[in-house]
């Protein structure tokens, strides 16, 4: 018994001495501060100053570079050529920052709409109606302007052309056959001086007036604007005047 009282004595003591040992050791652990930051201090260099200068020469040289002109104009060049060329930028850059520079766009956009304006009227021959007599004849000639549609033997003149292979002359050809045959049957009044859409106009209480409209479109497809015409194509535009003309409409009056 007195073994087993003096061993629980020496665990009784040990407990008690951990536990002074971790309550004596918190206020130490509570009370250390953070390490302070290192800090570094220059000299105190209180010396005088001793102010630099450039070589003279290599300043000048530096200030006479082209690479460094940065505010001030370059030295002019002794070539000739460079100078030429220096002397038109220079003339080139004053016109475009002057105001008749500014200005001038104005007039160029003017004339540029009056000329799609002017172009598209006389695509639509609105010019050669409202003056027919500024539209002599051109639209009319066979070969010269002293040529008159009831004077030709249109049937070998066209079969002439297509044997030349030159189907854009026969393609004009069966239209100004078709107009002397307007003509004749009193469907319209031949005048040298109209145009293709004085025509057109001429036949608008007439059925006939939309498939005259249509031939006088081909026509000027291929005499005015160039379309090509082959072989082939030439046949299709031959049987729509053929087609055309095989209606022979009576007269309506006499004009």
């Amino acid at each position: 018994m007195k073994a087993v009282s003096k061993l629980t004595f020496f665990v009784v003591a040990a407990q008690v001495a951990t536990l002074l040992v971790c309550v004596y050791s918190l206020p130490v652990s509570a009370q250390m501060t953070a390490p302070q930051s290192q800090t570094v201090s220059t000299p105190d260099d209180r010396s005088a100053l001793r102010v630099r200068y450039p070589n003279p020469d290599h300043l000048h040289k530096l200030q006479t570079d082209r690479d460094y002109q940065y505010n001030n104009d370059a030295p002019p060049s002794t070539n000739p050529i460079a100078r030429f060329f220096n002397w038109l930028f220079r003339k080139i850059s004053r016109f475009l920052a002057s105001k008749a520079y500014q200005d001038v766009w104005q007039y160029v956009i003017l004339a540029g709409i009056a000329g799609v304006s002017i172009y598209l009227l006389m695509k639509a021959e609105v010019l050669g109606y409202l003056f027919p007599k500024k539209a002599q004849s051109s639209d009319l000639d066979y070969a010269t302007l002293e040529e008159n549609i009831h004077e030709i033997n249109f049937d070998s003149a066209i079969e002439d052309a297509i044997s030349q292979r030159n189907f854009r002359l026969a393609v004009r050809l069966l239209y100004l056959q078709t107009l002397k045959r307007l003509t004749d049957s009193g469907q319209i009044n031949y005048k040298p001086e109209k145009t293709n859409r004085q025509y057109v106009y001429e036949l608008a209480n007439s059925p006939l007036q939309s498939g005259f409209e249509i031939l006088t479109r081909q026509f000027e497809f291929v005499w005015y604007g160039d379309f090509p015409v082959d072989e082939t194509k030439f046949g299709q535009i031959r049987q729509q005047f053929q087609q055309f003309n095989s209606s022979r409409p009576a007269p309506i009056h006499d004009r």
